[in-house]
């Protein structure tokens, strides 16, 4: 637990386990309720159910079966790719932006729908940035939505709706930016997940998963996939433009509107936008550039009218 989440100011959940693998690894109970400040009858009870029942039925979960153990190693290998296209995308910006006088704040921990926003020279925010990472290719894209797979991603449309929201509440553009990386060692990343952090992370939430997935980033192997990664460009395209191409395009590009006993083909599936990265998007490094030449109240407006 430690090597997963440090010791920068652990959580009420985890100092109460922490005493408890002290006491599990032999160390006195008086030793242990004095450091921790917990009394020695709570530790004494939680030791003893965890000893008789588990840390499961402490924690008053039910004991993960295959399947879940499948979804959490899924949704580690999710933050993890996550993680490492934040971490690009920090390293093609800030230089770049920097010698602009543009900057990005970081909006992650608050764990919402915005990763970063971009602000002016002056601290002001020009746009949000919600980064979309693109790894599993729709195979059936032709057939189903007019566009080749790999020129086709995926966008829920509830997520198109929540950021146009948004911005039409706040006055601020909103836009996504995604990552296409279609040969995503996913498999690699989901084999690495030791039983104990699949088992952890199922009976845990996010703040477990991101720390696996830091931890992971941290393997010698994970280097050829940051090296992969960086080779990818990022897309543009502002909610508003992809509010309109689902206004325009909602029966040619979302398929479940028209497929019948879609939910029964693409069982657990979202209600998605397919969009094209190549002639419906632009590059981010053309963004930049536009922002370079035009300055940011010529972007922002283009980006509230639609036009990126």
């Amino acid at each position: 637990m430690d090597e997963l989440l440090g010791s920068s100011e652990p959580s009420t959940n985890l100092l109460r386990s922490r005493a408890l693998v002290r006491l599990d690894s032999g160390e006195a109970l008086d030793v242990v309720a004095r450091e921790t400040r917990i009394g020695r009858r709570h530790l004494m009870s939680w030791l003893e159910a965890i000893q008789h029942e588990g840390l499961a039925h402490w924690l008053k979960k039910k004991d993960p079966g295959a399947d879940r153990l499948k979804r959490a190693r899924s949704g580690i290998a999710q933050m993890f790719q996550g993680q490492l296209a934040e971490e690009h995308f920090e390293a093609v910006s800030i230089g770049v932006l920097g010698a602009q006088g543009y900057r990005i704040e970081d909006q992650r921990v608050s764990r919402n729908d915005t990763d970063y926003r971009l602000l002016d020279p002056d601290g002001r925010p020009i746009c949000r940035l919600n980064i979309k990472f693109h790894g599993t290719l729709f195979n059936q894209a032709q057939e189903y939505v007019g566009l080749e797979p790999a020129d086709c991603f995926a966008l829920a449309t509830y997520k198109i709706h929540g950021a146009l929201q948004r911005q039409e509440e706040e006055r601020l553009p909103f836009i996504f930016l995604i990552i296409s990386v279609p040969d995503f060692p996913r498999d690699l990343v989901e084999q690495s997940i030791i039983d104990d952090w699949a088992w952890l992370a199922a009976l845990s939430g996010r703040v477990v998963e991101e720390a696996i997935a830091a931890r992971l980033a941290l393997e010698t192997w994970a280097q050829a996939v940051r090296e992969r990664i960086a080779q990818s460009e990022f897309r543009v395209i502002s909610a508003r433009k992809a509010y309109a191409l689902l206004r325009d395009l909602q029966f040619q590009r979302v398929h479940a509107l028209r497929l019948r006993g879609f939910n029964q083909l693409f069982r657990g599936a979202e209600i998605n936008m397919h969009l094209s990265l190549s002639n419906e998007m632009i590059g981010y490094a053309e963004f930049l550039r536009l922002l370079a030449d035009r300055g940011a109240l010529d972007v922002a407006l283009r980006l509230d009218r639609g036009e990126i």
